[in-house]
């Protein structure tokens, strides 16, 4: 199994490592869902590991839910970048449909992620994103479009490279 960072009656959180699906792909296969058979909360991209939270009860599972619909949940994430950005800031482009193994920038629904530029060493970026809302590939492109596409993440300009330079460094969330 993965390594549980804090689990109780209703959930189990794990350190996710890269190169598991959260749930099953459409051709079928291994997933942490599908291994735990827990219920799944939100997901991470398959290449991204770190943070992930499970629930073992339907209760569990509606309580966060509706705190991530309510935007209750604070999300951190460390991103290897390659390129040039500001010590800070943020970026607001909306996220659409997924097409050819990515998502459409600049279209779609509403999407914020900042970030803080942590160290910097011959262009390679150590960043600490916060996405204030949850889109797929949210982080991958909001600091791609920025100037930062991340170490091993060819579909948003970053050079070929494994594993891909996200991890899931830390959630809070509302829980009695």
């Amino acid at each position: 199994m993965y390594p549980v960072l804090y689990q109780d009656r209703h959930l189990q959180v794990i350190d996710k490592p890269a190169g598991i699906p959260t749930i099953p792909p459409r051709t079928g296969g291994m997933s942490i869902a599908t291994e735990s058979g827990l219920l799944v909360c939100h997901r991470l991209d398959t290449d991204t590991s770190g943070v992930l939270v499970l629930a073992k009860s339907a209760a569990g599972q509606r309580l966060i839910s509706v705190a991530f619909e309510q935007r209750r949940v604070r999300k951190g994430y460390l991103a290897h970048g390659i390129g040039a950005l500001p010590d800070e800031g943020s970026c607001t482009l909306a996220l659409g449909e997924w097409q050819r193994g990515r998502v459409q920038i600049g279209r779609g629904r509403t999407a914020e992620t900042r970030w803080l530029v942590r160290d910097r060493r011959n262009g390679h970026l150590l960043i600490e994103a916060f996405p204030l809302t949850g889109r797929t590939h949210q982080v991958r492109a909001h600091l791609s479009v920025s100037g930062a596409p991340l170490w091993g993440d060819e579909a948003y300009g970053g050079p070929a490279a494994a594993p891909l330079g996200l991890h899931a460094g830390w959630i809070e969330l509302p829980w009695p």
